[in-house]
């Protein structure tokens, strides 16, 4: 198991929130910041959290 799967692993409910909130807010920028995108930007962010979950373990 690498480092990062243990990381990922002790995330706390709130800090895994934050990484979410931080990706979906980086994916935003990255679509140029359009209005009315929050509810797909955080459904994307959740799904490569979870993807990447997924490939660590």
């Amino acid at each position: 198991m690498s480092n990062d799967a243990i990381e990922r692993d002790a995330l706390t409910p709130e800090q895994r929130e934050e990484q979410i909130r931080l990706a979906a807010y980086f994916i935003w920028k990255a679509n140029g910041e359009p209005e009315g995108t929050a509810e797909e930007d955080w459904a994307q962010a959740e799904e490569a959290f979870a993807e990447e979950s997924v490939e660590a373990v």
